[in-house]
């Protein structure tokens, strides 16, 4: 959108148009009208991000009208500004106390004019609804006062205005992300049944846990892939490795908190590190104004992964397994970009599930193609790599035979799994990057 500064003439005439197409309104209708508008100071009126303001007051006004008739509704997008006009079949005073609840209690509330008009034409007050006059955008004193003695400057109040807008925005983004993390992580333990692993038919080849530890462990996270993904924001203009430490900080939060919610269950560690890829990855595109797809989002996770150091006095397996065989793991996957999940898990899964199949037998289809290619450490390290190598390829060779095995296939599997004490580990948190995936590309064409 580009912007233009608009004279005063320009806001005057709007104003008077507007007026008109009010008493316009009443007269025709005789029936309560509300009027939206967005409070901006100075010049500048509308840019993309005032419209998408705009458009969240429209949804929620919409949302606290729906108890009433609406029986007009019209619109206008200038350079002077983004109106709505809505005639309500409602009492004006129910009316305006709904439309004060978004003024009050809605982030960019400070930033929406909802005035509500009675059929007569009067301009209802604040106070009639029980509410202290409007409060300043920047200091918190009546807002009218500042104003009249204009208190603050306009460039003052530009860029709080500016900081709430963006601020509300990137929180929300943030919040979503989260959420579509945490998701992510419920789908791949809920897919059952899976070889070894915890599903929701049993605990698979790890007694210490259950279906009910990895509910406790996701929720956990919720707050710290928030912040991952704000760190992503924040960092978009900044080199992945300034990104890296901060995702880093945040994901050893994560860690922490998982162990408090499992009592010192490790639940989630491998899924920590590569969900907090993808959720700083998609935190800097959003900075960035990029569209989440995810052949970009996993080139940001490759150049994120690169800054991850081992630790070659570490006593995990995973370093271990690197040490003897130059096996990769999770690290190595991330820093190529998941290549396993772009070129085999993401399209079958979308392929899967359009042609109907249930989310049950997608993932776990997709988790049998995913350990039939991967190098999988967990299963590696419990198996024994030469016996890892055998079992890989017997798999390799069903799915060549049957690329959809079904669910008697994977529970026979399952039970092979359980008796040696395998676990496909690695290869469930690749899952769950191929559902995180499939969200945030679905939640980009919602908000395109």
């Amino acid at each position: 959108m580009e912007l233009r500064e608009v004279r005063l003439r320009e806001m005057l005439d709007a104003r008077e148009v507007r007026a008109f197409r009010q008493r316009a309104l009443l007269e025709k209708y005789h029936r309560t009208l509300v009027s939206f508008t967005m409070n901006i100071a100075g010049p500048v009126k509308n840019s993309a991000l005032i419209l998408q303001g705009y458009l969240e007051g429209l949804e929620l006004l919409r949302m606290q009208l729906a108890p009433f008739p609406i029986l007009h509704f019209e619109e206008t997008r200038r350079a002077t500004g983004n109106e709505a006009l809505f005639v309500v079949d409602g009492p004006a005073g129910e009316v305006k106390r709904l439309a004060c609840q978004i003024e009050e209690a809605d982030g960019l509330g400070r930033l929406f004019d909802m005035d509500v008009l009675a059929p007569d034409g009067r301009k209802l007050d604040r106070s009639e609804v029980g509410l202290p006059p409007r409060r300043c955008l920047l200091c918190s004193g009546p807002a009218a006062e500042c104003a009249s003695r204009r208190v603050h400057t306009v460039e003052e109040l530009q860029g709080r205005t500016q900081a709430v807008l963006r601020g509300h925005f990137q929180s929300r983004f943030a919040d979503q992300t989260a959420a579509l993390a945490v998701r992510s992580l419920l789908y791949e333990v809920s897919v059952t049944p899976k070889p070894g692993l915890v599903d929701r038919a049993n605990a698979g080849a790890h007694p210490d846990m259950d279906f009910y530890t990895f509910l406790r462990s996701a929720s956990s996270l919720t707050p710290w892939f928030r912040d991952m993904a704000l760190q992503g924001i924040r960092f978009s203009g900044a080199s992945p490795a300034a990104v890296f430490q901060a995702l880093n900080y945040a994901g050893r939060q994560a860690e922490r908190a998982m162990l408090r919610a499992t009592g010192g269950v490790n639940a989630h560690k491998g899924a920590i590190f590569s969900m907090g890829l993808l959720c700083g990855g998609a935190g800097r595109l959003y900075g960035q104004g990029a569209p989440l797809r995810a052949e970009r989002l996993l080139g940001e996770c490759a150049a994120l992964a690169e800054n991850s150091r081992r630790d070659p006095s570490a006593r995990t397996a995973g370093e271990r397994l690197y040490q003897a065989h130059g096996v990769g793991g999770v690290r190595g996957e991330a820093a190529a970009g998941f290549p396993l999940v772009r070129t085999v898990g993401l399209p079958l899964l979308k392929t899967l599930l359009e042609e109907g199949c249930s989310p049950d037998d997608a993932g776990g289809i997709v988790l049998l193609h995913l350990m039939a290619r991967a190098e999988d450490t967990c299963w590696m390290s419990r198996a024994g790599h030469q016996q890892w190598q055998l079992g890989r390829e017997q798999l390799r060779q069903a799915l060549s035979g049957d690329p959809r095995p079904d669910r008697a296939f994977r529970a026979a599997l399952d039970a092979e799994f359980i008796r040696h004490n395998w676990s496909a580990g690695g290869c469930a948190d690749l899952l769950a990057v191929c559902w995180m995936l499939l969200f945030l590309e679905s939640s980009g064409d919602e908000h395109a």
